[in-house]
């Protein structure tokens, strides 16, 4: 899932504020803790318990900015998964987490649990109507009030894993726990009610009217229930499916009034059946294949050069005439309202897929043979536009994102366009299209992509370790360099000695870094430092005609035990530097590190550091599509992004790397127009089909009788 277009930066932009503001007060709380900590230590019972809180406060001091720079991640990463976890099941602080051996953990978590629960009591009738919102804005997907941003419960896992740092006492975490609500739960309120007049503003439900009913107990209010009232319900999403449906209904009847007025019925003729349509479609599909255009008919060889945009507006006018045929064989003015409302809704459909950039050109060729098939669907069952878990509805979703990650438009017989297209020959060729062959369907597609996956991925994950070994490599390199250069810069040496350090030193340097971790100053990077320094002293003393034998043979015992002992295959270039130091230079050498291989580079203009943001924070498995303006355009997944260089690994359907780009290089494609992404690709089709008919129908010009 993901955040509709139209309401993304809203979004981004409050979230932004919500981690600013959070921030902020979890810093206050820190803050306060000392003092409050030192009045409870004050008034403890015991000396064992005040120095409880004595422990607790030193505990803190030494890891404040640790738990504050945990606080910041850990609210980032929360807010940002916002939506894609929206409708996954999570452990609640205080379920399974707190099944866990250790009691006093129990008794920590369920503390914690205790307040997100009473904070979220405390703006239920809010959280209900921000989550409403928050649904619309997901492309229809429902949104539970745990997984609002910055939700309660969210709010009380980030604290959870912050104070993992902490080895205090229960009686000093408590204390923190109670500040916590104070500082930071009990101000989510405000930004949860910014952020609800934010998407009013924006038009996302202007009218709710709805008033959640908080269960009883749950309720902050003193006001007593009203026992002889009917408790109100929360609308299901099948329910939701139904208004939305209905308003789409009403639209379509309107929209048909501006062109033609239907006819009373002359005398013994009666309205259409649904079987009599039914049987109608039945004709169609027998004949529709002929009715396609020649290059892309079920039983030919299709090939991605036979597929282009007139291609498209044909397959569209074939569908077109379908409808039209199935209405004159009926008679227009025998079709219920319902029964056209069907034909003209799936008609709309299918026309929104042909217009989806997310789906391959090929893939809308083959679904477009659906149309007619989902007509009798959606006559003979018509839950198939209200219910999302209509099993044709889930098979065209599940189709559509297949296509879109799984289709190798180079070569139609490796990816999974044969076992689609087969999928498609076998629901045309159904006399019945019932329930339980789309089910069928869709486990047919799950195991073929899981097939796929597993066949693919191991070539995914060779690609990405290749590019993150070379991504390590560069990085040590980088620190090495920085670390002969903080050194020898600038620094006069014998002509030797800036032999070796390019040559061996840099090298010895890189290595070291990568055997002892990219990220950890050990000892022994120390000790290289320090023989760096010991390096360039001696040297600058044998300029000098001041260097001593023992200071001599110290280095050069040195040079073999560590940098010997790690690169043993340079050991010829170690022999013979040791053998200059007897010797006198030939010249001295004035070091010049710092300019050395570094380019100038061009100042970022506003519009393109914009485009380098979304590129940085776009998630893995996004799909790009590359050489829009050609004929040989080309799909490829976001493998990997290397924060620290800036680039993007792509890998085709099969796992296999198809590109590394700079990030400069792959936003000037983005804003010369020879790049696309989409990133919602796991977004259901059909949702977002259905949102898009409605706001078009709504825009329509109405006329009133």
């Amino acid at each position: 899932m993901t955040i509709s277009y139209k309401f993304r930066y809203l979004i981004n932009d409050w979230q932004q504020h919500a981690i600013e503001e959070l921030n902020g007060k979890f810093r206050q709380q820190l803050r306060a803790t000392d003092d409050v900590l030192m009045e409870f230590a004050d008034k403890a019972e015991s000396v064992n318990i005040q120095n409880h809180f004595f422990e607790a406060q030193r505990e803190i001091w030494l890891k404040m900015e640790d738990m504050s720079l945990d606080f910041h991640d850990l609210l980032v990463k929360y807010l940002g998964k916002f939506p894609n976890a929206s409708n996954e099941e999570k452990q609640n602080l205080g379920g399974e987490t707190l099944s866990l051996v250790n009691v006093d953990l129990y008794e920590r978590n369920l503390a914690l649990h205790t307040l997100a629960e009473r904070a979220e009591r405390k703006n239920y009738q809010l959280l209900y109507v921000l989550a409403q919102r928050l649904s619309v804005v997901n492309e229809g997907q429902p949104i539970k009030i745990p997984n609002i941003p910055a939700s309660p419960r969210q709010m009380s896992e980030v604290f959870a894993r912050c104070v993992d740092r902490l080895s205090i006492e229960n009686d000093a975490l408590l204390v923190l726990y109670t500040l916590y609500d104070k500082y930071v739960l009990s101000g989510l309120g405000e930004l949860h009610e910014e952020l609800n007049e934010k998407l009013k503003t924006a038009g996302i439900l202007p009218n709710l009217k709805y008033k959640a009913k908080i269960n009883p107990g749950s309720a902050t209010s003193k006001e007593k229930p009203n026992k002889d009232k009917e408790p109100e319900k929360a609308q299901t999403t099948e329910e939701l499916g139904e208004e939305t449906l209905s308003r789409i209904h009403e639209l379509l009847m309107a929209k048909r009034a501006t062109q033609h007025k239907k006819k009373p019925l002359p005398p013994g003729v009666q309205v259409a059946t649904t079987q009599e349509v039914v049987n109608a479609t039945n004709n169609i599909i027998h004949r529709e294949d002929t009715s396609f255009p020649e290059q892309v008919q079920l039983g030919k060889t299709v090939s991605r050069e036979s597929v282009n945009a007139e291609v498209l507006s044909q397959v569209q006018q074939a569908m077109q005439g379908q409808r039209t045929a199935l209405k004159e064989t009926i008679g227009n003015d025998r079709l219920l309202d319902e029964q056209e409302n069907i034909i003209d809704l799936v008609g709309m459909l299918f026309e929104r897929m042909l217009d989806d950039e997310r789906i391959p050109d090929i893939t809308k060729a083959l679904l477009g043979h659906l149309h007619t098939p989902y007509i009798k669907i959606g006559l003979l069952s018509p839950k198939l536009f209200s219910s999302k878990d209509h099993p044709a509805r889930l098979f065209l979703d599940q189709t559509v994102e297949a296509a879109a990650l799984w289709m190798n438009e180079a070569d139609l017989d490796e990816g999974i366009y044969p076992f689609l297209k087969d999928m498609v020959f076998r629901i045309v060729r159904l006399r019945h299209q019932k329930n339980s062959d789309f089910e069928k369907f869709s486990q047919l597609l799950k195991d073929e992509i899981t097939r796929l996956e597993e066949k693919f991925t191991i070539l995914e994950k060779h690609s990405r370790e290749s590019e993150q070994g070379q991504e390590l490599m560069s990085r040590a390199k980088a620190m090495a360099k920085s670390a002969v250069e903080a050194t020898f810069d600038g620094q006069a040496i014998p002509d030797y000695c800036a032999y070796f350090i390019e040559q061996v030193w840099i090298d010895y340097l890189t290595l070291l870094r990568l055997r002892e971790g990219v990220d950890n100053d050990s000892t022994a990077w120390e000790e290289a430092l320090d023989l760096g320094r010991y390096l360039l002293g001696t040297s600058q003393e044998i300029l000098a005609h001041t260097a001593q034998q023992p200071q001599l043979d110290t280095l050069s015992e040195q040079l073999w035990a560590q940098v010997g002992g790690l690169l043993p295959h340079k050991s010829k270039e170690i022999e013979r530097f040791v053998k200059a130091l007897e010797e006198k230079p030939k010249e001295q050498i004035t070091m010049d590190l710092h300019h050395k291989g570094t380019k100038i580079k061009p100042k970022i203009n506003p519009k393109m550091m914009k485009t380098y943001n979304r590129l940085r924070a776009l998630p893995e498995n996004t799909v790009f599509e590359f050489d829009l303006r050609t004929s040989k355009s080309y799909r490829a997944r976001l493998s990997w992004y290397n924060h620290f260089s800036d680039r993007f690994l792509f890998v085709n359907n099969r796992g296999k790397k198809t590109s590394l780009l700079d990030i400069a290089e792959l936003a000037e494609g983005l804003l010369n127009g020879n790049v696309a992404y989409y990133e919602d690709i796991k977004t259901s089709f059909w949702d977002r089909a259905m949102t898009a008919i409605k706001t078009i129908l709504e825009r329509a010009p109405q006329t009133t009788s």
